[in-house]
């Protein structure tokens, strides 16, 4: 049969033509057919029928397709881990020591010709990021130039004139008070502490630095620039104000105290 697909076996067709042929040969012949022809013609029938039907059930067998094993292998990570990395770090430029032009030439640009840095004092300056934004700031101890007291007592100059004994201390009574501060200015002779906020890497030496303040009856002796850490160890049991940034400690008149970036202006409080 053809329908389901098999092709005759040529063995099986020789085998059924020989059965017929000896079937017709017995029965045209004139003699009745005895008992042991037709036993052997039915014995020849089922053996060609048996040999058929094994060699086709091979050739079936041969026709299937094998099948194939199935691992079970791990497959590649589609997304490869990613490491977490470190962020980087802005080194600061120039972390050496400034030289005196470039303190010279920093004041020159903020504060044009209104104060100049007091080169007599012991220790001039100090740096700190005082505002706590990471960038580096400077103070210097200041001269007031005797034809700028106008340009530096102007309301509307480009710093901040301010004392620090009159700026509340953050978290006391007086600081949650509305008291106007007192008006401030500034005399022939007066020694300030001039501060310039840094921008960036470069802090207070970048040409971009202009936030700018003149302290007014705050400039001490051997001011020195703490960190809040270290504040922290060297006093742990001591009251201390909210603290942003480094600040400086000083002594006035033989009276240890400190200045410290109140969150507008700079105060000063005692410091034992």
């Amino acid at each position: 049969m053809t329908g389901n697909g098999l092709q005759p076996d040529p063995v099986n067709v020789g085998s059924s033509r020989s059965i017929t042929d000896m079937a017709a040969n017995l029965f045209r012949s004139k003699e009745p057919p005895t008992g042991s022809s037709l036993i052997t013609i039915l014995v020849a029938a089922v053996l060609s029928f048996t040999c058929g039907c094994s060699k086709s059930a091979e050739q079936s067998k041969s026709t299937e397709p094998e099948p194939h094993p199935v691992t079970n292998s791990p497959l590649p990570p589609l997304i490869a881990s990613v490491r977490p990395t470190a962020t980087p770090t802005v080194a600061p430029i120039n972390p050496s020591p400034p030289k005196t032009v470039e303190i010279d030439e920093a004041v020159a640009r903020v504060f044009d010709k209104a104060v100049n840095m007091d080169s007599t004092q012991a220790l001039s300056f100090v740096i700190g990021d005082f505002n706590g934004d990471g960038s580096k700031d400077i103070a210097v101890l200041a001269r007031v130039n005797p034809d700028s007291l106008t340009v530096i007592n102007n309301e509307l100059a480009n710093w901040t004139l301010e004392d620090p004994k009159q700026v509340p201390i953050p978290g006391t009574k007086a600081a949650l008070q509305a008291i106007r501060p007192k008006a401030i200015s500034v005399g022939k002779g007066d020694l300030l502490i001039a501060i310039i906020h840094g921008v960036g890497a470069q802090g207070w030496r970048n040409h971009d630095a202009r936030q700018a303040f003149l302290l007014r009856n705050t400039a001490g002796a051997t001011p020195q620039v703490q960190s809040v850490r270290q504040l922290k160890e060297m006093t742990p049991n001591s009251k201390l104000p909210p603290l942003t940034g480094d600040v400086i400690l000083e002594t006035i008149s033989g009276r240890q105290g400190m200045i410290f970036w109140a969150g507008a202006k700079y105060a000063w409080m005692p410091y034992e």
